[in-house]
């Protein structure tokens, strides 16, 4: 089960999770509010909002594409770094906009951005570490082993955490795989 990722939708969540929280904020509380946004997105509707790769990593669990593009990494497709760059600026640990810059929203849903206010909600009243806090809140998170920075958290894995049946299972993996392919031949 894999989702394509999405980049406008990525740049739409960060832009939208960056405005609520005052203009800028931490790469942690970024990728962890995407996560769970993801993740219950998943769970509750058979979706994914950015169509990010859910890993677990030593800090916690992770949105992969989106992190990748926060850090600059060279995992990221440089035709998607480049337009991230144009849009966000990472100092230090802090991601804010560019100086003038205005990312759109419009391709979130109602239903994806009040999915992204619930775990932001969540997010913001963590007390403590948010590696450690994730490493406990999700079941599917597992250290990394050997040489390893990160495993991929599977999205079968974590509906059968959440006690979806076998029967629920394949069928969203049957849309994700439909959608897939819609969105693969409309370019």
């Amino acid at each position: 089960m894999k989702f394509l990722f999405d980049l406008d939708k990525s740049i739409a969540a960060t832009a939208y999770l960056i405005r609520k929280n005052r203009g800028a904020w931490n790469v942690l509380p970024i990728v962890k509010t995407l996560y769970l946004a993801n993740r219950t997105s998943l769970v509750r509707y058979g979706r994914s909002i950015t169509g990010d790769r859910l890993i677990s990593m030593k800090s916690g669990t992770n949105v992969s594409e989106t992190y990748d593009l926060i850090n600059s990494s060279t995992h990221a497709k440089p035709e998607h770094l480049k337009k991230w760059k144009t849009l966000f600026v990472r100092e230090h640990n802090t991601v804010k906009p560019v100086a003038g810059s205005n990312p759109n929203l419009d391709c979130l849903s109602g239903r994806e951005i009040q999915l992204l206010d619930e775990a932001y909600s969540v997010i913001v009243k963590v007390k403590g570490r948010l590696d450690f806090w994730s490493h406990n809140y999700f079941p599917e998170w597992e250290e990394p082993t050997g040489f390893s920075k990160s495993t991929t958290n599977d999205p079968k894995k974590i509906l059968e955490i959440e006690k979806k049946s076998s029967q629920e299972i394949d069928d969203i993996e049957e849309e994700i795989a439909s959608v897939n392919w819609i969105k693969s031949i409309a370019g």
